[in-house]
């Protein structure tokens, strides 16, 4: 399979934004992190367009937006832009994690979202730099927690309530730092993952590379790349947080530590920075052959 990196100007790939999310992150995710992985593997570029199966849009939708006052300015440049970069969108895709995707018409392009929010689009991880684990792992303590902030979705103030006065259950509402997330999520059998304002949750994937197994809660099922990892043996999924107790309260510990065990694996051979991405271009070879 080759593909063809499309024209991008410079100034639709930002070499910075504003801030960083989560706290701990560097200014890099998955956007730029496809975009190096392809640089890196220079037999599966072509520069001829009409050679290539695929046309990779190469636009940095995130930093893009963030530096517009998120995407409330620069739309139009932005449209005109990608118009004019297009060439078939039908064999085209491109890779976005902002919440509310590319903000762009595509036409018939092929997105892959880090946190989709509707029934359009095919899911990707959304990932942050890896936690330092501390010297000494926490002995577990609880049977799920959470730690972050409740107001972000309607989902997650539901979830505390079904959660509310369980001792054998952490929900903390508030922000004390990486340190702290990590020491009471290692501290727990679950690492309870809402969706927020977008569809999925950097804590299910901060989870997984921890060790601990994350269950993601929302409207929609956005664990990525569902072709290629069984997701069933690492994580969970609920949509209604009403059902959190009967979950939580029908699991084997001893299970949930083999699952973290196997999820941290995972996480380090197919969602880590450089390792999902080949699992993108499985998923388009299987769409051209189809």
């Amino acid at each position: 399979m080759k593909i063809h990196l499309l024209p991008v100007p410079e100034r639709l790939r930002p070499s910075t934004q504003p801030f960083r999310y989560p706290r701990h992150n560097q200014d890099y995710g998955v956007e730029q992190d496809f975009y190096d992985y392809l640089v890196a593997n220079r037999p599966l570029l072509t520069d001829d367009p009409r050679e290539a199966d695929w046309h990779y849009l190469p636009v940095f939708w995130t930093r893009w937006h963030l530096n517009h006052d998120y995407g409330k300015h620069g739309q139009e440049e932005l449209q005109q832009a990608v118009t004019g970069i297009l060439q078939d969108d039908a064999k085209t895709f491109t890779i976005c994690q902002y919440d509310d995707g590319p903000m762009a018409d595509l036409g018939r392009t092929v997105q892959f979202l880090a946190s989709r929010k509707t029934g359009q689009g095919r899911d990707i991880p959304l990932l942050a730099s890896p936690h330092r684990r501390p010297f000494w792992t926490p002995s577990k303590r609880y049977l799920a927690s959470f730690v972050g902030r409740i107001s972000t979705h309607p989902i997650r103030p539901r979830m505390a309530d079904a959660l509310n006065g369980r001792r054998d259950v952490l929900i903390y509402d508030g922000d004390r730092g990486p340190g702290f997330f990590v020491r009471k999520t290692l501290g727990s059998y679950l690492a309870l993952a809402p969706r927020g304002y977008g569809g999925s949750s950097f804590r299910f994937f901060e989870a997984l590379q921890l060790g601990v197994v994350p269950v993601l809660i929302g409207d929609l099922d956005t664990r990525p790349l569902k072709r290629s990892i069984d997701w069933d043996s690492c994580s969970f999924y609920v949509s209604d947080p009403g059902k959190l107790p009967s979950l939580i309260d029908s699991l084997d510990r001893e299970r949930l530590v083999a699952m973290g065990q196997h999820g941290a694996e995972v996480y380090r051979e197919r969602l880590a920075f450089g390792k999902w991405c080949r699992f993108v271009l499985d998923e388009l070879e299987k769409d051209h052959m189809s």
